[in-house]
């Protein structure tokens, strides 16, 4: 071991104290450090830091079953099926454009109390859809039109193969074809120089082919009345081309399009007629003081001048995104109700009601177009005949002498009665889903809600063989509110947890 002088011994010991001194000065700091903290002015702050740390320690246990989510509530419940379930069946209810005694409005609050008066516009919008030719009176001439379409193809088949057999004169044919588009490009010039001459050049064409239908029709013994101008319309809605032509009849069919006129004789009778300031109108008639509703199958007993008019009556055609996809995110929401075991059936069977309606309704709008506004063709002053309801609703005598056959929904509220009834029985039927055992409120109230439109067309009936205003909205007023209580009623019900309702027991 090798020896150490008292000099180092000193040293050493000397070192090893400075050390100890050192660590005994910094625990003594932690230490005041926390004896500050545990002050009783300090408590309350330490307490908090271990309650941020330790959280729920201050509460008793509670059971996960006890917590209710906000989406689960009753009231949340009852709004979102209200709103996603009910409301939404209005955007799907086809607008009305023109001269109309009902709003858009109107009809939609009428919907929404009764959906099943909705069905016969739907069924009416697709009949149209499917037979406009006929309504029109057209139909008689469409396998004609078809045989010139076909013959005009084979005619451009055989000029195509005939030009494949001389490519020699392809350079020949290129230098006619560049002076045919000189001279078409000079015409062109001519023709923006002169408004009118489009119009002439349009004219011309579809008289042109109204006289070869005419000569056609007869060599097919196809009988054409005096005042029947249907060839021309027909070859007016061939000229303007399919796109446009499908456009403009479901503008016509939709009764969409109006007859605008500034002085008619104070004997005329109006089937329904409008200031134009009180209506959305473009057209060559909006300019006209009033406007004058017409039945579709009117058209055919117009000039070829008022016809002409509808050239650009196709631009009013709108397509229905917007419904289609309510009707989709509808459908969505009544699936993923119906899916969830809870709830009461009953309340389920509204919005199934509901859900369906608006299915019809869009299916009504894909076939037969919406339009944006309505559109006016000024009358020329010779069709005054036009604008007297005897001619719009047609006698028999006027059948005979106009060659005029019975239309089918000529006067829909006969179809409206008896689609309202058909929806009753279709929605009783629906019921079967929910359990007409249960007797519960739901069910009950339910049932009178689908019952209720049975009121309001007996009203109609009184109004019909009394002619009494007075009872007419005396019971719509009560039938109305029985709808929209009962409906109230059975969501409320429907949603609500069974052991909140309670029945008083009778005494």
């Amino acid at each position: 071991m090798p020896n150490i002088t008292a000099s180092e011994k000193f040293n050493y010991t000397q070192t090893i104290n400075r050390n100890t001194v050192g660590l005994n000065l910094e625990y003594l700091k932690q230490t005041k450090t926390i004896i500050c903290i545990l002050k009783p002015t300090n408590f309350k702050a330490v307490t908090l830091i271990l309650l941020a740390f330790i959280p729920k320690c201050y509460a008793p246990p509670i059971e996960q079953d006890d917590v209710k989510f906000t989406s689960k509530l009753p009231v949340v419940s009852i709004l979102r099926t209200v709103l996603l379930g009910y409301m939404t069946h209005i955007v799907t209810i086809r607008p009305r454009t023109g001269v109309s005694g009902f709003s858009t409005i109107f009809r939609r609050l009428l919907a929404l109390l009764y959906p099943s008066s909705g069905i016969g516009t739907a069924i009416e919008s697709m009949y149209k859809s499917f037979n406009g030719d006929k309504i029109l009176g057209i139909s008689q001439y469409t396998f004609l039109l078809k045989s010139y379409d076909d013959e005009n193809s084979d005619k451009a088949t055989e000029k195509k193969d005939g030009d494949s057999h001389y490519p020699n004169n392809k350079a020949s044919s290129d230098s006619l074809l560049l002076i045919k588009a000189s001279a078409s490009e000079c015409e062109k010039d001519e023709e923006e120089n002169t408004e009118s001459t489009d119009a002439q050049e349009l004219h011309l064409e579809i008289s042109r082919l109204r006289d070869r239908l005419v000569q056609d029709a007869k060599n097919k013994n196809i009988d054409i009345k005096e005042y029947d101008n249907a060839p021309y319309l027909a070859a007016f809605l061939h000229v303007i081309g399919p796109e446009q032509a499908k456009k403009t009849k479901g503008c016509i069919l939709n009764r969409s399009v109006t007859i605008g006129f500034n002085n008619v004789k104070p004997t005329i009778y109006m089937l329904s007629s409008r200031v134009t300031n009180e209506i959305s109108v473009t057209g060559p008639g909006a300019a006209c003081k009033n406007q004058a509703e017409i039945l579709p199958k009117v058209f055919r007993y117009m000039s070829d001048s008022m016809i002409d008019q509808l050239e650009t009556a196709h631009n009013m055609d709108e397509t229905s995104y917007v419904e289609i996809l309510v009707t989709i995110g509808q459908l969505f929401f009544t699936t993923i109700e119906c899916m969830d075991i809870d709830g009461d059936r009953w309340a389920k069977v509204i919005i199934i009601i509901y859900t369906s309606m608006s299915v019809l309704q869009t299916g009504s709008l894909i076939a037969l177009h919406k339009q944006t506004m309505a559109f006016s063709i000024k009358n020329d002053g010779r069709e005054n005949m036009f604008l007297n309801s005897k001619v719009l609703t047609l006698t028999e005598e006027e059948r005979k002498l106009l060659g005029e056959s019975t239309n089918k929904f000529e006067s829909n509220e006969e179809v409206v009665i008896l689609s309202t009834f058909t929806g009753i029985v279709v929605f009783l039927l629906i019921g079967i889903w929910a359990d007409y055992s249960s007797h519960s409120i739901t069910e009950w109230l339910v049932l009178a809600w689908i019952l209720s439109p049975i009121l309001a067309a007996l009203g109609f009936f009184t109004f019909i063989c009394n002619n009494s205003d007075i009872m007419l909205y005396l019971i719509l007023v009560i039938a109305s509110i029985s709808s929209i209580g009962c409906l109230i009623a059975a969501t409320i019900i429907g949603y609500l947890p069974k052991e909140n309702i309670i029945i008083s027991p009778v005494l």
